[in-house]
């Protein structure tokens, strides 16, 4: 490597864990609690009231139980379910309830984007393409799940479409800072040194303007190793 090529490895890893929120980005599209449990069992809403304290063991146990008492709308409790399960890292049986969601509504684009990040963190990145291909079809001005599947794309080796990815996100978003930084690293990964410095620093400024001190700093970092 040329002394000032810039490793793909050196912080790439650090952005990918910010870039693949299991549940941040598409924090808006869980209904809020009340609309969740209006109508449902009480071991239904016991499991929301857990989900929303944070405490997901208890979120999962409740939401069996519901589910086991036949729920009026079962992909809910499901879903729940595989968000909990990958808040604890448990990304198999996350992916198991992900499907079993979609069986019961395969419209549902949440399902698709969140197993898609639980195969990604298993290292399923063609099985992970394949969702987000799914949830684009479904919510094609998404941006966050261009950019996931970009850094999918990414890891399979696939660069050229990981930055058409990215391209695409910053089109839909152009103040998403993470599809700058992840497009400016994958760029310089590819050699394209004064491209990737112009947009690592794009999404500096970004960071900055957003509050993002230490994603800023990372960037920064990134940006001096490249000069």
């Amino acid at each position: 490597m040329k002394p000032n090529q810039f490793s793909i490895t050196q912080v790439f890893s650090h952005l990918l864990i910010l870039a693949l929120p299991l549940m941040i980005v598409f924090s808006s599209l869980i209904p809020a609690q009340a609309s969740w449990a209006t109508t449902e069992s009480s071991r239904f809403k016991q499991g929301v009231e857990a989900y929303e304290q944070g405490n997901y063991q208890a979120a999962i146990d409740a939401l069996n139980e519901a589910i086991q008492q036949e729920v009026e709308q079962p992909d809910r409790a499901y879903y729940l379910l595989g968000i909990s399960h990958l808040k604890l890292g448990e990304l198999d049986q996350a992916i198991a309830d992900y499907s079993k969601v979609i069986e019961l509504n395969p419209d549902k684009v949440r399902a698709y984007y969140d197993r898609a990040v639980a195969k990604t963190e298993l290292g399923n990145y063609e099985q992970a393409v394949a969702d987000y291909d799914r949830a684009i079809e479904l919510a094609p001005n998404n941006e966050t799940i261009y950019l996931n599947r970009g850094i999918a794309k990414m890891k399979q080796g696939k660069l050229q479409q990981a930055i058409a990815d990215y391209t695409q996100a910053i089109e839909l978003n152009s103040e998403l800072g993470d599809a700058y930084a992840n497009r400016g690293i994958t760029k310089a990964a590819l050699g394209n040194k004064d491209d990737a410095i112009t947009d690592l620093e794009t999404a500096a400024e970004l960071y900055q303007n957003q509050g993002k001190q230490e994603l800023y700093q990372t960037v920064q970092d990134s940006i001096n190793k490249l000069k």
